[in-house]
């Protein structure tokens, strides 16, 4: 098996993120975040394209299956040709990873469904996963966490929810912009 890829462990990695485990996960260096039930949101399904675009003008791409069902949020997370990464479930609070390649013991998995809530879930829902001085403001289609008035995550969403046809998440702060495609089913 190959090791993960450079793109998924800069994504995972942005704030130096423990191992998986119940609690707050960081969405960027001193920015906790408590993942939200996944009733909060309506069931949905949708096959996506993830373009990474990193520090120094590197691309990198991986396809996601996410579906928010029964009060479980699933990612499945694979290379362009296919091959499974790993798997994310998030139920009753409490999140589990099966990886297919070794992931570093630093990883934190969760990071992929607190930015699918993040891009997805209202805005009041992920209010009250937000700790004391950071700030979440929804103008229309985006969505800006700030965090002493310093911008950490802009989402920028297009077409029609819960399964939007475009979204792009940018942290300007570590120069990362994801772009999301949803694929036809």
């Amino acid at each position: 098996m190959r090791p993960v890829r450079p793109v998924l462990l800069a994504l995972l990695l942005l704030a130096g993120c423990r191992p998986p485990a119940q609690g707050d996960i960081y969405l960027a260096p001193r920015v906790p975040f408590r993942l939200c039930a996944p009733e909060a949101e309506p069931d949905f399904f949708a096959n996506q394209e993830v373009d990474f675009l990193l520090p120094g003008g590197r691309r990198e791409m991986l396809l996601a299956a996410v579906e928010n069902k029964g009060g479980v949020l699933s990612l499945v997370v694979s290379t362009p040709l296919g091959q499974t990464l790993f798997t994310v479930r998030l139920q009753g609070g409490a999140a589990t990873v099966d990886a297919r390649v070794p992931l570093p013991g630093r990883l934190d998995p969760r990071l992929l469904p607190a930015l699918v809530q993040f891009s997805l879930w209202p805005a009041e829902v992920l209010r009250a996963g937000l700790a004391p001085g950071l700030r979440l403001e929804q103008d229309g289609a985006r969505r800006t966490l700030l965090r002493k008035d310093q911008v950490v995550w802009t989402v920028l969403r297009e077409g029609q929810g819960p399964a939007y046809s475009a979204i792009t998440l940018e942290n300007p702060g570590m120069g990362i912009t994801l772009r999301i495609r949803a694929l036809e089913e």
